[in-house]
């Protein structure tokens, strides 16, 4: 018995030695997965109201979003490139930049861990200008995100092989086709770049998001091809509209196989007229949300589709 128990005590602290173990082994194999990372940005010091601080502050986190994005890119999906080239001309480069730089920064496919070095340094160009730029290595690590599968783009009327467009006029009314070869959920959202609302599901849906069927056709936005509804009343129907010359705006299509955990978001807003707004979130709020559903479901697909609005005098 004695040597019995000898055995069982004698196991039981190589039981032990081997968990131990583990956790030992363990920190290093997390530690494994933060990649070295580099990157750098320069901001132009144009503002005498904001402080050196703020502008090295402002270049460094861009300096940061720029490192994790040449070391991970993202799986978001946008035709932003495109609009740039083609009906964004009439666009400062600086207005570009902002909303690529803003792209990088709320929709990078890894997260900074930490720094390893920085370094800022200003210079004056040769038109007197001065810029701040700033070098930063760290580490990241990567976000396992899912590629988009599903087929989603705009329409500038109900038939989605002769009314593809990406192009509006102001007071012109728009569509979106959907189809995902799989079952799940979707929620839509169009971002005006001072607020976000939600577009799908309608304001009248009591759910934070939008069943689908796999392999069949959406119209959405449209009463006429609404028959995926009870009741077609229940659609909301979109007008674009612009003060300026030149707008853009972007649509989110966010596809998940599960339910989308829920969010805060303000009541629609009557206007003028026959028209209201959608439900809506302030930018900061739904960032936040979304890129935390990226971290943690794998599954979640996301694509963005950039549209401009042209208002002629």
């Amino acid at each position: 018995m004695k040597n019995s128990s000898r055995r069982k005590l004698d196991f039981k602290r190589q039981y032990i030695y081997f968990v131990l173990l583990l956790f030992i082994i363990k920190p290093n194999f997390l530690f494994s997965q933060e990649f070295p990372v580099s990157g750098e940005s320069s901001v132009l010091i144009n503002d005498p109201l904001i402080t050196r601080l703020q502008y090295e502050n402002k270049a460094l986190n861009m300096a940061m979003e720029n490192a994790i994005d040449n070391a991970f890119g993202t799986s978001v999906m946008t035709n932003y490139n495109r609009l740039t080239v083609t009906e964004m001309q009439g666009r400062s480069v600086a207005f570009n930049s902002d909303i690529r730089s803003n792209f990088i920064s709320t929709f990078p496919n890894g997260i900074w861990i930490k720094d390893s070095t920085k370094n800022c340094i200003e210079e004056k160009d040769e038109k007197g200008n001065y810029w701040l730029t700033c070098k930063v290595a760290g580490y990241a690590r990567k976000i396992e995100s899912a590629k988009v599968q599903f087929i989603a783009y705009t329409l500038d009327g109900i038939n989605p092989q002769l009314n593809k467009s990406e192009t509006f006029n102001n007071g012109e009314d728009g569509y979106l086709y959907f189809r995902s070869p799989d079952n799940g959920y979707i929620v839509i959202f169009y971002d005006d770049m001072k607020k976000v609302q939600r577009c799908i599901p309608y304001n009248a849906s009591k759910e934070n998001y939008f069943k689908v069927d796999g392999n069949r056709e959406y119209i959405f936005f449209s009463r006429n091809k609404s028959d995926y509804l009870s009741d077609k009343n229940n659609v909301d129907e979109i007008e674009f509209f612009t003060e300026m010359p030149l707008d853009y705006n972007q649509f989110y299509v966010l596809f998940s196989p599960t339910p989308f955990s829920g969010y805060f978001y303000n009541p629609p807003e009557k206007l003028e007229g026959r028209y209201s707004t959608f439900k809506s979130l302030d930018r900061e709020s739904f960032h936040s949300w979304l890129q935390e559903n990226r971290t943690r479901n794998k599954d979640l697909q996301v694509q963005i589709i950039g549209v401009t609005i042209t208002r002629t005098p």
